[in-house]
């Protein structure tokens, strides 16, 4: 069975390694990394590529994944939502899915587990992936039988073509002339609605 962390809006490679599991394993009690796409997600803008990043509270090593705490001193869900309806406010399939975008971001969970969880929930029903999602009850190591361990190896840092998990196929996209792989799944069931199952 796969173990693997809990990811903001993921990259495609997320649901082709999870999409022919029939059960995945979450792990809640890894020590949090910073700059993953635990808390950020990559979108298509009319400019470039863009970040998005859930501010959180007082991360260090010794914090566990399912503790961190979301933080709203500042107001990110309204950034967010803009840069997002800015990016695929014209797409085909923006109008049958904002409202549930929109209320994920916008919920206010306490904790970035929560927050994750909603968010896997929905694009796993758009895509039609039928996983049982799991979340660990203690720590998995690494050598633990039973598991194979995908925890950080899909990162924004190091390109997907090195892993060889998820294999592009190019869609139609709102901006720009050459496709731009391995996005958010914002980017996929906006431009490409019921048919998103079929380019993961």
């Amino acid at each position: 069975m796969v173990v693997i962390e809990s990811q903001y809006f993921p990259p495609l490679e997320y649901f082709s390694l999870i999409k022919d599991q029939q059960k995945i394993f979450i792990d809640i009690h890894e020590h949090f990394i910073k700059q993953t796409y635990r808390n950020r997600c990559y979108i298509l803008t009319s400019n470039k590529v863009l970040p998005l990043s859930v501010p959180l509270n007082g991360v260090n090593k010794k914090n566990k994944t399912g503790e961190i705490k979301i933080n709203y001193a500042e107001n990110w869900m309204k950034d967010h939502w803009g840069a997002i309806t800015s990016a695929y406010g014209k797409s085909p399939f923006f109008e049958f899915y904002e409202g549930y975008i929109y209320q994920a971001i916008h919920a206010k969970h306490e904790r970035l587990i929560q927050l994750n969880n909603e968010i896997l929930s929905f694009c796993l029903k758009v895509l039609q992936i039928d996983v049982k999602i799991a979340h660990t009850e203690k720590y998995v190591e690494s050598t633990d039988k039973g598991f194979e361990d995908y925890r950080s190896v899909i990162h924004p840092k190091i390109g997907h073509i090195h892993r060889k998990i998820h294999d592009p196929k190019p869609y139609t996209q709102i901006f720009g002339s050459n496709f731009a792989s391995n996005l958010s799944i914002l980017d996929l069931i906006f431009c490409c609605g019921p048919e998103s199952r079929n380019y993961i």
